[in-house]
């Protein structure tokens, strides 16, 4: 016998069909881990899809505020001294976000602020009342800048980027009267024009006649960077409200106060603002869906 015979019993062509198989079992693995992950940022992406679009995409660095004082045409005007109280109250609201913000190790800086009808009201023909149906008018953003006489809404995008060290633009619309306050976000496939530059309207007083208080500015200014409702809507359930509730009971998506301080942003909503970099899984399930 010779001692030159191969000590192994397996033939060589088997080897390398093994072989080819261990190579294809690790490229079944990385496929999967790459889909694993494919479909996980997807998600992420289009939980983030209401506040990656439109000029206030991140509530981060230096935001400019446009406010803007309305009263319908032939009805009381705002006095003076109730616009500086507006004002206060919104810096007020606008000083609870930057402290909220560091807490999550986040600088935003709301310095850069202009204004219109500070000194006489911007008078138009109609102000529909906010109701929470749904319908509520969702131009008033547009609406507001062409009556100030910009020719395109980008004109004040242009010009806030080229004058003002800001990259997050928001509209806040204060009108004389009564009626429920509510924001205008912009979304992926709507018409740039008219929904790009974001905004919200806040009543003098809400429908129960309370004055605004610096909570529901807060509030409103969050909705505008995608932070969602934690209270029963159209489009949030009951069912959300209660976990929200027992989960989040200072968070301010969930209800005001009369004292700002009282309340806080939630993780979920620190997340969807940009404030917190990840997402956990159970978060999808307080999304609102309309019903």
């Amino acid at each position: 016998m010779s001692d030159l015979m191969p000590r192994t019993s397996i033939p060589v062509e088997r080897f390398r069909t093994t072989g080819s198989r261990m190579a294809m079992a690790r490229t079944v693995i990385i496929l999967f881990v790459c889909l694993v992950l494919f479909v996980h940022r997807t998600a992420e992406a289009q939980s983030l899809e209401s506040s990656s679009y439109g000029s206030a995409s991140e509530l981060k660095g230096n935001v400019y505020t446009l406010s803007i004082f309305i009263s319908k045409d032939g009805r009381e005007s705002w006095g003076y001294r109730e616009k500086l109280e507006v004002l206060r109250k919104q810096e007020e609201a606008m000083t609870w976000i930057r402290n909220q913000a560091l807490n999550y190790g986040v600088k935003v800086n709301f310095d850069a602020m202009g204004s219109y009808g500070l000194e006489d009201d911007i008078k138009v023909s109609t102000i529909d009342r906010g109701t929470a149906s749904g319908n509520e008018p969702s131009q008033w953003v547009s609406r507001m800048l062409y009556r100030l006489g910009y020719k395109s809404t980008h004109d004040l995008v242009e010009w806030v980027h080229s004058n003002i060290n800001a990259m997050q633009i928001q509209v806040l619309i204060y009108a004389k009267g009564r009626g429920r306050s509510y924001a205008m976000s912009s979304s992926n496939g709507v018409n740039e024009e008219l929904y790009f530059v974001e905004g919200a309207i806040v009543y003098e007083q809400d429908n129960s006649g309370n004055g605004v208080v610096s909570s529901v500015i807060a509030h409103e200014i969050l909705h505008l960077y995608g932070a969602w409702d934690l209270y029963e809507t159209l489009s949030q359930s009951a069912e959300n409200e209660e976990r929200a509730r027992r989960l989040f009971p200072s968070s301010i998506m969930r209800r005001i106060a009369d004292d700002i301080n009282e309340l806080e942003v939630d993780e979920v909503s620190a997340w969807l603002v940009g404030w917190k970099p990840n997402r956990l899984a159970w978060y999808e399930a307080l999304r609102p869906k309309r019903r």
